[in-house]
């Protein structure tokens, strides 16, 4: 899959993983892999305003982004990962909606429509840039897998209330990527986006 070099051991429940290194290059170099010769996923999607965007083309292509998956009725970990999502947005400034993206997909789609979600995510504040999505959800299952978030046992994989505390984060201009615990101290990954960022 395009993104399966970002998959961490214990991936789905651990927040304490590293950022992973995806090359040899030297210690605190930014992290990149080769992409694979599958694409990303373009499915299409709709946002918490209900505008039908394409994954790839709309979202991610010439972009910066930050990827996580949430669902709305999820407590324990979702929430304080948006919360610290919301702190990260206020470090990384005017960036955010200009080149620079946080994508929050749901992994409840038949539940987060774009009235819940849109609902959500002013519980934590309104934020330029910051795209609550929705959509199949084979097709984001399907995205889900090609990001490398899911678990080696089905059984945990199935489980929603296991799902990954990690948020992926990309340069698609130059191809940088790393993934890192999304409840991390958000100025540390904050240096991460700004540095995976340079063109």
């Amino acid at each position: 899959s395009v993104l399966a070099l970002m998959a961490c051991a214990g991936l789905w429940l651990s927040y304490a993983c590293a950022p992973i290194q995806l090359s040899d290059e030297k210690p605190g170099a930014s992290p990149r892999f080769t992409a694979s010769a599958d694409p990303f996923p373009n499915i299409l999607l709709l946002t918490q305003e209900g505008r039908p965007v394409r994954f790839y083309d709309d979202l991610v292509k010439g972009k910066t982004v930050l990827v996580n998956f949430i669902y709305t009725s999820c407590q324990k970990s979702c929430s304080p990962t948006t919360a610290n999502l919301a702190r990260l947005h206020g470090l990384l400034g005017d960036r955010v909606g200009r080149d620079l993206f946080l994508l929050s997909i749901s992994l409840d789609p038949a539940v987060d429509r774009p009235a819940t979600l849109k609902e959500y995510a002013t519980r934590f504040g309104q934020f330029r840039g910051w795209y609550f999505l929705t959509g199949n959800e084979a097709e984001i299952e399907d995205l889900r897998r090609k990001l490398g978030l899911y678990d080696l046992d089905p059984v945990i994989d199935r489980d929603k209330t296991q799902h990954a505390g990690i948020v992926i984060v990309g340069n698609d201009t130059t191809n940088r990527w790393s993934s890192l615990p999304a409840l991390m101290d958000p100025r540390q990954i904050a240096k991460t986006v700004l540095r995976i960022s340079r063109n």
